[in-house]
Order: structure tokens, then C-alpha cells, then sequence
């Protein structure tokens, strides 16, 4: 019988600190082509593993961030590696002792899982702002620390906003104005950040510059001035991004579009741009080419408050959430080639015939961050919302949190969209008390185990809080998971598989 290739000699790697107290690096030379991948644990039954990181070229160092550990904990960890002959080898045991949460981020949670179920598996992404922590926390279910990002800009409302995982592994966020301003300070960090596990900075993009890149580009509608970036930040498979600024535009009645029977007023509106991979700007949408100023339910000073851009894979065409017009858009982007289009107008007003509900009050109010929860993004398909419900008419004839009608809440609506009949019917609608309205923030999302979880992000107004909940997609509605948190605003919160992109913990 013939032998099997022979097991290449490992030289021991090396585990090292970095910038995050909280992650390790683990570097290992390969003898040969093949993959590295690390396992960890408070003991050498480990538990946990990162994503593989791998090399074609032997004698070359390959190196994975092992993120996701409790601060102040040793923990012991080893590389497996897996051979291009079909071989696999693993390294001896290190250990390493994660270092304390800093004061400054600390989070104060508890999370509380119902007796008898059991939540969707992974990590809590959480993006914290007006409070203590302001920055980026990564939890575990039960409320454990296990990664941190701090935002340290010292200007009010100069928030990290929508941060993702990227499926490079490093994460993707937006640093600007939280509640945009024609004027933004010139101390405020106004930039879209790329940033690895160990919080090193990877690629940065600044307002000053895109503004550059702006007035040279040739695209339809590249030359507008961008005041700042804020609330989106959205990673697209050929490696874009799409950014969501706000820009500040003089309006009157004799301008085009105009605002009638007004003076001169300026007006804060929505931009959306597409940078490529060399951070060239390719496609520009602005609202004031595409919606009509005089709608505007909460004034034109902010007059649209975008706080979302969902890429839809179908088609190549955006969803864009605009809080202060009650309004999730279609825009037709078409992978950069589109004229920017709105294709439909999801809400009171809008396109689509509310079914399963009562127009106009069962509609969206403020909302943030529309999600699909189907695999299709096209023709019929499912669709989230958080639905915070600020100014909400009512059956009345009032409008909500006024003086003398009923106070205003917050309600999780699930639509089944049908773009042809221009329908949108309620699947599902948990309508949430009033002690859990949520004034601010949050979105929702689908787990893989058909649950759906939402982030209330505004519940206290005397003292900073949010509250983050798993519960059954069906009529009870039965809260499966949840997080409260206290001294700072939750703005989105969102479960991760764990720190590594296709790894399930």
C-alpha cells in the first residue's frame, strides 16, 4: 500500500498584542501552500474559531486577528492548518490574556433569554452613540464585551453610524453629523473609515476630499457640494461603496425645484454617492433632482433625514429609507448605470395599496432601516421596517404626541411587497406599548432561524437607553431574546454569525 503525502514540519507560531486589548494576532509561517485557521477557548477544549486565511507561496507568514474575547481572560489558542497535498497540522498551545474594557467603553447591558427557547446563535453588533460608550461595541448574548471601537470626536452629535461587517473581515462605518447641519465644525471627523480588528485604520475616505473628486468627476449628477456624511454606509460586491451625505441647497419660490409661496430658505437634503474601489466617485443621486420640496412633514430645514441605502442583488437597485418624508424609495441604480429614478414610493401617499392594515395609520412613520427578509429583492418579496412612529395620524383625525391626542408608538411591520400589483400586505406587525415607543433609531432584521430582531433605539428620554429584542416571526410575537442597555443610545443593533464573515458561532 502506497504512503499518503507526507505532514510538512510546522515552526511554532506566534501570538502577539495589538491595538484592541481585547484581540490577538496570530502569525504562523507555512511550509507549504494552504490555510490557517485559529481555534480558541478559556481551556484547551477552545470552542470557538476564526475564519482560514491562507497562501500559495511556502515559506510566507499568514496571519489571523482572533477577536471575540471576554476582556481581562486568559485564553488559550492554536492554529489548524490545512495543507494545499491534502494535509492538516496543528500548532502547539499558546496563551494569551485579553486586556480591560476601557473605561470609556464600557457598556452597561443585561440580556435575558426566555426559559424553554433558544435565540439565533452569534454576537450583537452594537452602534452607541450620545452616551457612555459612543462608538462601536460587539457583545455576546449574554451581554459580555467582546470587541470595542471608540468614536473620540469631542463635537456634539459627531456620531459612527452605520457599521457593517465587511466580507474582507475589517469593518465599514460612517463618521459625521448624527442630525446634519448646514454648518459642520471644522474639529468634527467627517470621513468614511475602514478599520481592521486590531482598530487599525485600513482606508479613509474625507468629505473635503470626495468634494474634490466631486468637481472633476463627469457622472450626471457629481457636481453638488457635500456637507457632511452621516447615519449609511453601504459595501457593495465589486467592492463600491455608497455613501449617504447631505448637502445644503437654497431654495425659494422661483428655484427649480421650489418651495411654493416660501422665502429663501436652505434646505438640507440627501445624497447618495458611489465610490469605486479607488475612491473615485461613478453615480450621484440627490433628492432635490428627484422629489418634490414641498412635501416635507417635518419642515425643509432637514427636510428628507435619510438613515438608509439597502442594495438590492436582484436587480442592481437601491431601497432608500427618508425618515423625515415617511417614505422608503426605489431608485433605480442599475450597478452605477441607472438614471436615479424613483421607481415606487413605499408609504402613506405613495405607490403601493396598504393591505392587512388601516391607511394611513398603519403605515411607517420616521421609519429606519427598511431589510429584506426573503431571498429575492424583486417582483414579489418580503420586506422589514422599523417603524418608530413619530407623528403617526390616527384614527381620529389627530396626529399623535400632540397636545391632546394619544401618545405616539412604535410598531415592527413585515410586508409582502408585490411591485407589479403595487400592493404591500402585513405578514406580520408587532404594534409595541407605549413604554417601548421608540422616538429614535433602531432597524430590524431576520435571523437565520426565521426570527426577527429590532433595536429600540430612543426609549428613555431622561436618561440614554435602548432596548434590543429576538421574538417568534407569528402572531404571539413571543420574545424569544433580549438586551436592555442604559447611559448611551443604541442607533442600530444588529446579530452577527461572530467577528468573521461565513464563521457561526
Amino acid at each position: 500500500m502506497g504512503k499518503g503525502p507526507a505532514e510538512p514540519m510546522l515552526t511554532a507560531g506566534q501570538v502577539t498584542a495589538t491595538n484592541n486589548p481585547q484581540v490577538a494576532l496570530y502569525a504562523m509561517t507555512m511550509p507549504m501552500a494552504g490555510s490557517m485557521s485559529v481555534e480558541f477557548g478559556t481551556d484547551t477544549n477552545y470552542g470557538l474559531k476564526t475564519w482560514s486565511q491562507s497562501s500559495d507561496t511556502p515559506g510566507a507568514t499568514v496571519s489571523v486577528f482572533v477577536a471575540g474575547m471576554k476582556a481581562s481572560t486568559t485564553y488559550h489558542m492554536r492554529a489548524v492548518v490545512k495543507f494545499a497535498n491534502g494535509t492538516t497540522a496543528n500548532d502547539v498551545d499558546h496563551v494569551f490574556t485579553t486586556g480591560a474594557v476601557p473605561a470609556s467603553m464600557k457598556l452597561n447591558a443585561t440580556t435575558t433569554t426566555t426559559a424553554g427557547m433558544t435565540p439565533q446563535g452569534g454576537v450583537e453588533l452594537l452602534n452607541a452613540l450620545s452616551g457612555t460608550p459612543t462608538g462601536v461595541v460587539v457583545t455576546d448574548l449574554a451581554g459580555n464585551t467582546l470587541w470595542t471601537y471608540a468614536n473620540t470626536s469631542s463635537v456634539a452629535q459627531n456620531y459612527i453610524n452605520g457599521v457593517k461587517l465587511m466580507a474582507n473581515g475589517n469593518l465599514l462605518m460612517a463618521f459625521g453629523m448624527g442630525i446634519p447641519f448646514s454648518a459642520v465644525p471644522a474639529e468634527a471627523v467627517n470621513e468614511i473609515r475602514e478599520v481592521n480588528l486590531a482598530g487599525d485604520t485600513v482606508r479613509r475616505l474625507t468629505v473635503s476630499d470626495l468634494n474634490a473628486a466631486l468637481a472633476l468627476a463627469s457622472c450626471a449628477e457629481c457636481h453638488v457640494t457635500l456637507s457632511t456624511f452621516h447615519h449609511e454606509v453601504e459595501s457593495l460586491p465589486n467592492g463600491h461603496w455608497l455613501l449617504l451625505a447631505a448637502a445644503a441647497v437654497p431654495l425659494s419660490s422661483t428655484s427649480t425645484p421650489a418651495l411654493m409661496n416660501a422665502p429663501a430658505a436652505t434646505v438640507l437634503g440627501d445624497v447618495i454617492v458611489d465610490v469605486d474601489a479607488s475612491m473615485r466617485p461613478v453615480w450621484v443621486w440627490s433628492v432635490f433632482n428627484h422629489l418634490d420640496p414641498n412635501r416635507h412633514p417635518f419642515g425643509v430645514t432637514d427636510w428628507t433625514h435619510g438613515n438608509a441605502v439597502v442594495y438590492s442583488k436582484d436587480d442592481g437597485n437601491l431601497l432608500v429609507s427618508l425618515r423625515h418624508i415617511n417614505w422608503v424609495l426605489k431608485v433605480r441604480y442599475m450597478d452605477g448605470v441607472g438614471d436615479g429614478s424613483v421607481l415606487w414610493r413605499l408609504g402613506a401617499g405613495g405607490d403601493f395599496t396598504l393591505q392587512g392594515g388601516k391607511d394611513p395609520t398603519d403605515w411607517m412613520y420616521a421609519q429606519h432601516l427598511p431589510a429584506f427578509f426573503s431571498a429575492n429583492t424583486t417582483g414579489v418579496f418580503s420586506l422589514g421596517v422599523m417603524d418608530n412612529g413619530n407623528n403617526r395620524p390616527l384614527a381620529d383625525g389627530t396626529v399623535c404626541g400632540v397636545a391632546g391626542a394619544a401618545a405616539c408608538y412604535t410598531t415592527i411591520p413585515v410586508w409582502r411587497i408585490d411591485e407589479s400589483a403595487k400592493t404591500a400586505t402585513v405578514t406580520f406587525r408587532q404594534v409595541l406599548p407605549g413604554s417601548e415607543y421608540s422616538f429614535f433609531g433602531g432597524g430590524v432584521q431576520q435571523l437565520a432561524n426565521g426570527h426577527v430582531e429590532y433595536d429600540l433605539a430612543g426609549v428613555g428620554l431622561q436618561v440614554p437607553s435602548s432596548q434590543v429584542f429576538e421574538v417568534t416571526q407569528d402572531a404571539s410575537a413571543q420574545t424569544v431574546w433580549s438586551m436592555q442597555v442604559t447611559g448611551t443610545y443604541l442607533y442600530r443593533a444588529s446579530r452577527m454569525g461572530s467577528m468573521y464573515p461565513g464563521v457561526q458561532w
